[in-house]
């Protein structure tokens, strides 16, 4: 026998032991796969409905930048011409309503009470025609601005004093036919008190209704065209522009608009 010291045998690696998580996930998801867990039917609602989650997501996104951007271009159109084209390109949204709320507003002032004292009988006519136009704009924008109170507000009492403005005035060609109505003119004054009721604005404007329902209609005439430029005037409002902090312009009708 050899008294050589024979070498210890190799030791045995045991084996690593599966990972009971990872086999239970691998098994899981292959009874997942196989309609196991959960029917067929349920695991295609389920990821309808998951796909659903994410389009809705991605659109709501998109919409905020498509918002966004409208503001940011509405702020910087200014000339009558840019807003027209800016509203017929956004049709049926808020930003195009507050562009035609800009039109209104320059109709019914610079072009239109600011020029009717004018020597040239043809600039009258136009600043006649303007405030014309700026009415039935505001009168629309009245239901318009259902949901923007402050700007609904400015609507009725615009529609007020484009009526007064017109008191007296004969249609082209109908001495004895008027372009405003000074029952007209009461009516949106009461809508004015109707709608703001609480305010020093909706309390003016009915003390000068009540007062004109009780007038003759020459006076009404006269204290209605006199009453243009000191009717109640809407609080400025600070802020940019927009659907819920709105920012009026100066008044068109002669002055800043002051609380």
């Amino acid at each position: 026998m050899s008294t050589e010291q024979q070498p210890p045998p190799p030791a045995v690696v045991p084996k690593d032991e599966p990972n009971a998580l990872a086999a239970g996930l691998s098994t899981g998801w292959e009874q997942f796969k196989q309609g196991k867990i959960v029917s067929y039917p349920m695991m295609a609602l389920f990821l309808v409905v998951v796909a659903g989650a994410g389009v809705t997501w991605w659109i709501v996104r998109e919409r905020g930048r498509a918002e966004s951007a409208k503001w940011v271009e509405l702020d910087g159109v200014t000339s009558p011409t840019r807003l027209e084209e800016f509203a017929k390109a956004y049709p049926n949204t808020i930003q195009a309503k507050i562009a035609e709320l800009e039109i209104a507003r320059l109709q019914l002032g610079p072009d239109g009470i600011e020029r009717l004292t004018a020597t040239d009988p043809a600039v009258r006519k136009a600043a006649a025609e303007s405030v014309e136009k700026a009415r039935e704009t505001f009168a629309r924008l009245v239901d318009e601005f259902k949901d923007q109170p402050i700007l609904r507000v400015e609507c009725l009492l615009a529609c007020a004093k484009s009526e007064a403005v017109l008191v007296g005035m004969p249609k082209e060609g109908q001495l004895s036919e008027f372009r405003g109505d000074p029952k007209k003119a009461i009516e949106w004054l009461d809508k004015v008190a109707e709608a703001a009721p609480e305010t020093d604005w909706g309390k003016d404007a009915k003390k000068l209704a009540d007062t004109l329902k009780n007038q003759t209609s020459k006076e009404q005439v006269i204290n209605l065209q006199s009453s243009v430029y000191v009717m109640p005037t809407l609080p400025k409002i600070g802020g940019p522009k927009g659907p819920f902090d709105p920012q009026l312009p100066p008044d068109p009708f002669g002055g800043p608009i002051a609380p």
